[in-house]
């Protein structure tokens, strides 16, 4: 063999090129293997040495390509982030638009626009230079002046932006074309947080009055800073949005984006949602109820479980149900409900029970002073005249309505969304309060409504849902009495002066301890005080697909905050070198 190997060299070198094309047929067919064999092992060799090669010296990195299709429930109206309030319109916004800073999936802060932040020894005076050469996505550069703009707007009352209880007392000026400083009448440990709030273009907005504002056509085609840029949306014949697309930012200052496109998809339900999920039609959608999460092949999904400080408890309103203004009546609930079965039975291991109306480091310290007790919760009723005298199996009681005497049953609405895992906590509620003969009357219905007819009117007797709350912990707007109006989150009405100073003081404090101190003080004066029973909190459960990489989420605050690092998620890989 090594014979004839040497043999067709040597012949192949006295040849001319038109000589070797014709080399084949002077060599045998045992010679042609053999030489066939050898040219193969030589490839495969090169090859495999090559490949080494090259693996050494490159490393494998995100590359740009694939498509993202993600579910939502209700189509956007206001991709703004001084004036987006539900959630599609926040999580749109957080794509398109961009903060001096942003968290990690961690719950860090971490700069975006920003290159650098100083605070005074005070805590009084926030000065943020800005990252060099940033654009807005038609081109045009992006200032202090845009920074300027943005905060003003919010603090303009005319323009009745949801953020403008957080800038209250707050001045800000630029010092130059990239540095601006923001001056606080007192020290606001949580400012940082307000640092997050997208920024909008002034050469876009500054000719639109308030009366405008929520009209303008780029609440729907928006300019922004951040990763992905508007591109385009359809509509059906009757005007609703049915798909909603961006594309990458290739002006980004981060790192990123990846993703070529992303779309949304809008859906009236979970199920239809689900279903878009199951056809392929989408590839993402989150929050999804913990019972639906057997419906899909684990091969094809990653469920990214996500812990977000949201506690969900019933939330009472004497002003519409007057039965509830006595004590005794919100404490038999309260006695009656067994939170500990409800989180079990809810969500099999995404849900806790708790006691607290917010997120606390150490809950042991939580004095809860209505643990379940069935039996106590009858006497109190019985103490406060409450009796089942026509044996139907609701509670009555005679009262004095108008100079006139009637009789007033026991019977309560209990309004949800219509979310799964809602309406089997609010089934299970009901199966609870029935017990001492409450009746309770469940009325589930599509968040979008829940929050326009139900929410922020405050038009509802008994309330199931959950409070979110930020990075920062600040319970002011669901539980200051200043609050209790709209677009105030205390839907309860609740007030109480020493609460009030609780929360007015605290917000001063810069010392984290003495904050958490004073929370849990908070805490345990609420808890007391009855205007809600809080049950459980539960983690945000995010289906995504399974070959998108890049995905580092542990902790948000609000649904949107899934987005705060979408620059960094990818599909597609290279190499380069090392």
């Amino acid at each position: 063999m090594w014979n004839t190997i040497v043999r067709g060299i040597k012949y192949l070198k006295l040849l001319s090129f038109k000589k070797v094309l014709y080399a084949p047929h002077i060599f045998s067919s045992r010679e042609k293997r053999v030489l066939i064999l050898l040219i193969s092992i030589t490839l495969v060799s090169g090859w495999i040495f090559s490949t080494r090669i090259y693996n050494r010296i490159t490393v494998k990195v995100p590359g740009v390509g694939g498509i993202y299709k993600e579910a939502m429930l209700r189509e956007p109206h206001v991709i703004n982030p001084l004036f987006a309030i539900q959630d599609t319109d926040r999580d749109i916004s957080r794509l398109i638009f961009a903060g001096l800073f942003t968290y990690t999936g961690d719950g860090k802060i971490m700069p975006d626009l920003a290159e650098n932040l100083e605070v005074s020894a005070d805590g009084k005076l926030y000065s943020v230079t800005l990252r060099q050469g940033l654009k807005w996505h038609d081109g045009v550069n992006l200032t202090s002046e845009d920074i300027i703009f943005t905060v003003k707007t919010i603090q303009n009352p005319q323009y009745k932006s949801v953020l403008r209880p957080n800038w209250q007392g707050v001045e800000v000026e630029a010092l130059n074309s990239h540095t601006v400083r923001f001056s606080l009448r007192t020290p606001y440990a949580p400012f940082i947080e307000n640092l997050t709030t997208g920024i909008i273009p002034k050469h876009i907005w500054e000719d639109v009055g308030p009366e405008q504002v929520l009209l303008n056509e780029f609440n729907l085609k928006p300019i922004g800073a951040g990763p992905y840029q508007f591109n385009r949306f359809k509509q059906d014949k009757d005007g609703s949005i049915l798909t909603y697309e961006v594309s990458r930012n290739t002006d980004y200052h981060r790192e990123g984006p990846f993703i070529s496109s992303i779309t949304f998809f809008f859906f009236k339900n979970e199920e239809e949602a689900l279903r878009a999920l199951r056809k392929g039609v989408v590839n993402g959608f989150g929050p999804v109820s913990s019972a639906r999460l057997a419906d899909f092949p684990a091969k094809n999904i990653s469920v990214h479980s996500v812990t977000m400080p949201r506690m969900f408890g019933i939330f009472f309103n004497d002003q519409q149900a007057p039965q509830l203004a006595d004590k005794k009546v919100r404490e038999a609930i309260a006695r009656v409900i067994d939170k500990k079965k409800i989180a079990t039975e809810l969500a099999e291991g995404s849900a806790s029970a708790t006691d607290a109306p917010f997120e606390l480091p150490d809950s042991s310290l939580i004095k809860n002073p209505y643990p379940y007790d069935p039996e106590r919760a009858k006497k109190l009723l019985l103490e406060a005249g409450w009796k089942d005298e026509n044996k139907d199996g609701v509670l009555e009681k005679q009262v004095r309505i108008k100079q006139k005497i009637a009789t007033q049953e026991l019977r309560l609405t209990l309004t949800t969304s219509d979310w799964p895992d809602l309406r089997q906590a609010a089934l299970l509620i009901k199966d609870e309060l029935k017990k001492i003969d409450i009746e309770v009357i469940i009325k589930a219905l599509p968040f979008s409504e829940l929050e326009s007819t139900v929410i922020r009117p405050r038009n509802f007797e008994i309330l199931l849902f959950g409070e979110v709350y930020g990075y920062e912990p600040d319970p002011f707007a669901f539980w200051h009495s200043s609050q209790s109006k709209d677009p105030g989150l205390n839907i309860v009405r609740y007030s109480n002066k020493k609460a009030d100073q609780i929360l007015e003081d605290t917000r001063r404090l810069s010392d984290e301890f003495r904050r958490r101190e004073k929370y849990q003080e908070l805490a345990n004066i609420i808890i007391e005080d009855l205007p809600a029973v809080f049950l459980y909190s539960q983690l945000y459960l995010y289906i995504l697909p399974a070959d998108l990489k890049g995905v580092e989420l542990n902790t948000i605050s609000l649904p949107s905050d899934r987005f705060n690092e979408i620059n960094t998620w990818y599909f597609k890989t290279k190499r380069v070198l090392k």
